[in-house]
Parts: C-alpha cells; structure tokens; sequence
C-alpha cells in the first residue's frame, strides 16, 4: 500500500510541476516584447533650439511670430521638446546682426527671421555653418538672400517668401482706374520692410508706361502733409509695408478721403484703419507655414527638400467706408474674393 501511495505522490508532484511550466510559458507569450529606451534617438535626447527673430514690433509681423509659435503648440512642441530665443531688433539692422551672430554662437539648430531685413542678417550671421534659417515674408529672397534654387536650396535657406502684393496691387488700381497714369509712393525709405515692393512697383509702373510720383516721409508726423500732396500730383496712391506710415494711417486715410483720391497698400492693418483697398499674403498663415518647416526639420529632413513656399495669389481686403467716400467702383470679381472692413 505505501508503494502504491508514493508513487501516486509522484504522479501528482510531476503534473503540478508540468502545469506550472506551461502557465508560464503562456504568460511569457502574451506579454509585449520589451521596449529598449536605453537608448533614445539624437532628437529625443536634445531639446531643439529656436533663435526666433523680429526685425520690428509691426501688427503684420507680430500676426506671423503669434501664428508660428501657436502652430508649434499644436504640433505638440512644448518647452520639453524645443527651446525658443525670441527677440526684438527694434528696427535697427545694427542690433539684428548682433542678435543673429549671438544666436549662431549658441549654437542654435534654426534661426526663423521674420522679414527681410531679419532675414538678411540672419542669413550673414549663419554663413556656410550647420545653423539653417527659416524665413518668413520676404520679397523676392532670390535677390534679397541671394539665393539661386527656390524650388531645391542648395544652402541653408528656405522659408515663405511674400512676393504677391506689389504688382497685384497696381492691377487692382487699374481695375479700379483703366487711366490711371500716375502713381503716387507714400512710404519712409528707412524703413527697410517695403523696399523691395516699392521697386517692384516702380519697375512694374514702367513697364505699363504708369508714372511715379514719389512722397517719402522720415516720421510719422509727416505722413498725413504728404498724403494730401501727393493726392494733388497722382492719381492713386500706394504705400507697401511700412510701420511709419502705419503708425500715422487713420490721418492718411482722412486725407485721401479729403483728396478724393484712392490708397492702395501691401498689408491690411492699414486698410482697417482706411486705406482703401489693398493686396497682401496672410501673415498668420505665413507663421504658420514656416513652423511646418521648422517641425519637419526637427524629424530630420533637410532644407534641399523643403522649397520656398510662394502663395498663388494675394489676399484683396476693402475698407466699405473708404470706398463709399472715394465713390469708386470696386469690380465685382474682386468684390466676390474681398475682405471687408
């Protein structure tokens, strides 16, 4: 009997023990595989590093800045994932050298220059290195960044160019006047932010045989004189992005208005303040299509597969108020697209 017993005892020992086995082979097989995190890719290991420069405090600007970094937040790069430098130049080209230089010797991964004078000192300060820069509203960065490849930059270069709004703006004045045959320029030439349009315009003025009539201004406080000037020598006048002449638009656009003349300009806080109609890029759009380029060069890709991003068309914004004074006839096409004011 105690044979039979003991072995019984065993029989039950070795299927306990076979059982037991198994159960943690099934375990094992339903458990996900182990992650390895010992060793985190290069991007995940470093916070990625944004000098963010303005050139000036200028409300089309500070659309952009607010835009990209709102754009940042949604693409889920808070301060754990990327650092932002943001700075001011004031309006001196002097200081966003400076800026820009401070920002290559901290070895930043990305400038974002914000307008063209931004750009062009950020451009300089990042020379042929590893720091790449991303613009935003430039005219014309073939020419103004040297640049010789926009649909594949060989260098370091690329952003969103603003190179819609000057002749755009002169055929909305023709819509408005087929005989308009002179163009008055109400703009300060030490405020680099329009230079590029006001050559364009000039240049486009003298391929349609359109004279220009000049009217620079070197304060805010000459602004309005000249308007009422110029409303007795042009038949149109246009202004490009300028914060001078910005700081001083509601008296502008009262002597326009007083001038019976219409004002055209390149961006649509003034023609919130009176202007009468202009044509621009959505610089809220444009902040945001350069922090796209900033995310995807965070993901590795390079700036020879990121073009510079061109807007098909620019954005036609009418002051009702401004028009119903002039007593002009705003073409129902541009109607049908406008914002209005």
């Amino acid at each position: 009997m105690k044979r039979i017993l003991c072995g019984l005892l065993a029989i039950l020992l070795l299927a306990g023990l076979l059982a037991g086995c198994k159960k943690q082979e099934e375990q094992q097989e339903d458990s996900p595989a182990p992650v390895n995190t010992s060793e985190p890719s290069p991007k995940q290991q470093e916070t990625y590093r944004i000098g963010l420069i303005q050139f000036i405090e200028y409300a089309p600007l500070d659309s952009a800045r607010e835009s990209f970094m709102s754009r940042l937040e949604e693409w889920g790069f808070d301060d754990g994932k990327v650092t932002i430098d943001y700075q001011n130049a004031g309006g001196d080209s002097g200081k966003a050298d400076e800026i820009c230089q401070k920002f290559v010797k901290n070895q930043v991964d990305v400038i974002v220059a914000i307008s063209t004078p931004a750009a062009k000192s950020a451009v300089k300060a990042a020379g042929s290195g590893s720091t790449q820069v991303v613009f935003v509203a430039v005219g014309e960065p073939g020419a103004a960044l040297e640049m010789e490849n926009l649909e594949q930059p060989d260098g370091n270069i690329t952003g969103v160019a603003d190179i819609v709004a000057a002749q755009a703006v002169v055929d909305l004045a023709r819509q408005v006047d087929p005989g308009m045959a002179n163009l008055g320029l109400l703009y300060d030439p030490s405020c680099t932010l329009g230079a590029a349009a006001i050559q364009a315009v000039k240049n486009y003025c003298g391929q349609l045989e359109i004279a220009v009539t000049e009217g620079q201004v070197s304060s805010a406080e000459e602004v309005k004189d000249k308007m009422a000037e110029l409303c007795g020598q042009a038949d149109a006048i246009f202004t490009p992005m300028d914060s001078t002449v910005a700081a001083s638009a509601p008296d502008a656009a009262k002597a326009a208005q007083d001038g019976k003349k219409p004002w055209y300009v390149s961006t649509e806080d003034m023609v919130q303040q009176g202007a009468t109609a202009g044509v621009s890029i959505d610089y809220s759009e444009a902040g945001e299509k350069a922090a796209d380029m900033a995310v995807q060069l965070v993901a590795g890709k390079s700036i020879s597969q990121l073009p510079v991003y061109n807007f098909s068309g620019g954005r036609i914004s009418v002051n009702q108020g401004a028009v119903t004074s002039l007593g002009a006839e705003i073409p129902e096409e541009v109607l049908e697209t406008a914002n209005f004011y």
